[in-house]
């Protein structure tokens, strides 16, 4: 669907002489990976002002935005199956963290996810060229951005703001799980570390 959609788009960009034919692709990919950022973006946006969960729901976005972008993750062969779960899954995660309560299970569970970023991360598609400078580079960034929200969790929590501490909690533990499973069974080839 997505990627029609984008080839589509991409074409008509070429029919306007916006676009010169040789890039149709480059274009076509391009308009899809936005179509992927912004379609659950929106469909999660329009859910937190449903919910009257805006704050939520901007604390959720931009921590898993960053997280996700350097540290990598699993990524589905189609990209309407992934604008599905993505805008599923952030709409899981919204809700997950106003049904957990805070506990010692949460925080161990989450330094066993900070730990499993921080010693795998980032996990990256073969399919894309990455070299070992950006690797280190997302790496580094990575570590930031979990420390950045690890002390978010911290003061959060200290403050009795369970809601957006659990909401940074689940976003890091989602992503960890997204990290797992690259580890195991086909997907094992199919990812660097």
């Amino acid at each position: 669907m997505a990627e029609k959609l984008a080839e589509k788009l991409a074409l008509y960009l070429v029919r306007l002489r916006l676009v010169e034919e040789s890039k149709t692709e480059l274009y076509s990919y391009a308009i899809n990976y936005l179509l992927l950022l912004i379609i659950p973006v929106s469909i999660f946006a329009i859910f937190c002002i449903i919910s009257h969960n805006i704050l939520l729901g901007f604390v959720e976005i931009i921590s898993f935005l960053l997280i996700r972008k350097y540290s990598g993750g699993y990524h589905f062969d189609s990209s309407s199956i992934c604008l599905i779960f993505s805008s599923f899954s952030l709409i899981a995660m919204a809700l997950l963290s106003g049904i957990i309560r805070p506990s010692l299970y949460i925080i161990i569970i989450l330094a066993l996810c900070d730990t499993e970023l921080l010693v795998i991360g980032p996990v990256i598609s073969v399919k894309h060229s990455v070299s070992d400078i950006e690797k280190r580079h997302y790496r580094r960034y990575m570590n930031v951005i979990l420390l950045i929200c690890n002390i978010f969790f911290i003061i959060l929590s200290v403050l009795k703001i369970y809601r957006l501490a659990n909401c940074i909690a689940v976003v890091i533990i989602v992503v960890s799980l997204s990290h797992i499973i690259c580890l195991f069974g086909k997907n094992k080839e199919l990812y660097y570390r």
